[in-house]
């Protein structure tokens, strides 16, 4: 049986906003995450964090009702 690393996630909230940009690090890594609503794109394209080279993922929740 494997035993699971151990790591911690640091989460900063830019605007003190939960549900605004979300930057994501997680200890002893030198990448970083970043999570936004869509209606946030243009503001938050000029970000530092969007001008590195990286991976991009693009996910829509949907509404149930």
């Amino acid at each position: 049986m494997t035993t699971a690393r151990r790591y911690s996630l640091r989460i900063f909230l830019p605007s003190g906003d939960p549900d605004g940009l979300r930057i994501i690090e997680e200890s002893n890594r030198s990448g970083s995450g970043v999570s936004f609503p869509r209606a946030l794109f243009p503001e938050v394209k000029q970000r530092e964090e969007l001008l590195r080279t990286g991976v991009y993922v693009r996910q829509e929740t949907a509404a149930v009702g």
